[in-house]
């Protein structure tokens, strides 16, 4: 959500100074480890300011060390309702769930925040652990991979080998205690009992090495006594610069959020646990199909392509290709699309047979598949306008203009295209790697027509023949003027 920025701040009211207060003390207490302390005073603050996000941010903290992880669920349940696209919250959310033993629930989390930011190593970390539970090893281990960890890597390698795991003793400490309000999220009974499989409930609530702020972050990351940042009064109350420093960046709803992890460690795997039982034995099938769940578009990432796939969450119309169609979820209703000329419609259809483009109106998930040889490629026009190839375009949102268009031949085929142009995403479909060529007046550019993807810029394109055979192997599209070719390398 944009925030709207202002350059000179008015006096602050009682009220936000007792909040700042809280909330200050609060952070302090949560870094020096003193929960129920640190509990109490950010209770304060979130009822002083319960929208503030930093402060539903640190409260939540609180809970998690404490073992209230219902209460920590409520406070991450709506952070992510109000912050969708936080990759940082969604992982917090889902080591929560984790913590509570609903598996599915802490994956889709983990898995929605590696969407979101695919370098996020700790999203990627625990999401390999939840799918080495639900068996998907090979899976994970690429997780496992992305996320610098070597070594539980090479423990999914052994288990998709059908080796066993040796495991680190566990720690000496008490487990935490949990209460009797934390029955109220009770995991359902195929998600297993994660945390005693992987030595989570071994681990003490509130070591440094498993629960800390990230590094430069809130409060505790503030200097306690640089005369620069103003010192420490007698009473131990933060100094005046200090404390409009922290004030600066607690009234920043959209600065770094509290912690980057709730969780810092990384469990060891026992050895024949149920999940991981030698290969021969045959899943559940309640365990194997979520973990064999197509990956599909939402409103908080509406488009996924990935090689031959292709998913989008549809909220009102798009205009696409069924050619392919695997699945779709929702209320989406389909009507046959016709091509335009000069700005208006014709009777002529857009595509033939099952390629035959259509609107899709709704809401809803789309799910396909491309044909064999062929990869899906999506690109923001960012208001630029393109000819390509009509082949070649698959789907396109509702807001891209759209008109038909052909160059004629004197060697068959003509060049059937479409030109699009404004502020919305296209979905291509290409036979390989998307390149491009420049075009100048000097030096016109030939493309075969099987390769050809399409063009931008200013250029004029006609139709030749490859060679003076006659008659000839191929034809190609000559380009002139000034601009890109588009191309379309064969995949090997």
């Amino acid at each position: 959500m944009p925030t709207t920025r202002v350059t000179g701040r008015g006096p602050k009211s009682p009220v936000d100074e007792d909040f700042l207060k809280q909330l200050y003390q609060g952070g302090e207490l949560l870094a020096q480890g003193r929960l129920d302390e640190a509990r109490r005073l950010l209770e304060r603050a979130h009822q002083l300011q319960p929208r503030n996000e930093k402060g539903r941010n640190m409260l939540g903290l609180a809970y998690f060390k404490l073992g209230h992880f219902d209460r920590a669920a409520e406070i991450y349940e709506a952070l992510v309702r109000d912050n969708p696209v936080d990759a940082t919250l969604r992982v917090n959310l889902g080591l929560v769930y984790l913590k509570t033993n609903a598996l599915q629930r802490a994956m889709r989390e983990f898995a929605t925040a590696t969407d979101l930011q695919p370098d996020h190593k700790k999203a990627h970390n625990y999401l390999g652990l939840a799918l080495a539970q639900a068996g998907e090893y090979g899976r994970a281990r690429q997780h496992f991979l992305v996320a610098g960890s070597e070594a539980m890597a090479q423990k999914m390698a052994r288990a998709i080998a059908g080796g066993s795991f040796a495991r680190t003793p566990p720690r000496a400490a008490t487990p935490a205690p949990v209460p009797a309000s934390a029955a109220r999220l009770p995991p359902p009974p195929s998600e297993g009992q994660w945390g005693a499989q992987f030595g989570l409930d071994e681990l003490p609530p509130a070591t440094d090495d498993e629960l800390r702020f990230a590094e430069d972050e809130g409060p505790g990351a503030l200097p306690a006594s640089d005369p620069e940042d103003g010192a420490r009064a007698p009473d131990g109350t933060p100094g005046d610069e200090a404390r409009a420093a922290f004030q600066a960046s607690a009234s920043q709803p959209d600065g770094e959020r509290l912690p980057e992890s709730l969780d810092g460690a990384t469990p060891e795997l026992p050895p024949q646990s149920p999940g991981f039982a030698p290969t021969e034995e045959v899943p559940l099938l309640a365990e194997l199909t979520p973990a064999l769940a197509l990956e599909g578009a939402s409103p908080t990432q509406r488009l996924r392509v990935g090689g031959g796939s292709f998913s989008v969450y549809v909220e009102g119309e798009l205009l696409t290709r069924l050619e392919g169609l695997v699945a779709f979820s929702g209320q989406l209703e389909f009507e046959p699309e016709r091509k335009r000329f000069r700005g208006r419609a014709t009777d002529e259809p857009f595509g033939q047979g099952p390629a035959r483009f259509t609107r899709a109106s709704g809401r809803g998930v789309l799910f396909l598949e491309a044909a064999e040889g062929h990869s899906f490629l999506a690109t923001d026009l960012g208001d630029t306008g393109v000819y390509v190839r009509e082949e070649c375009v698959f789907a396109f949102e509702e807001v891209v203009a759209f008109e038909n268009g052909k160059v004629p031949s004197d060697v068959p085929p003509d060049l059937d295209l479409v030109y699009l142009r404004g502020q919305g995403r296209v979905v291509l479909r290409v036979r390989g790697a998307l390149r491009s060529v420049g075009v100048s007046p000097e030096a016109p550019v030939t493309v075969p027509m099987s390769y050809l993807v399409g063009w931008q810029g200013s250029v004029t394109p006609r139709v030749v023949p490859l060679s003076r055979d006659n008659p000839p192997p191929g034809v190609g599209v000559e380009l002139s003027g000034e601009g890109f070719a588009l191309i379309s390398l064969p995949l090997r």
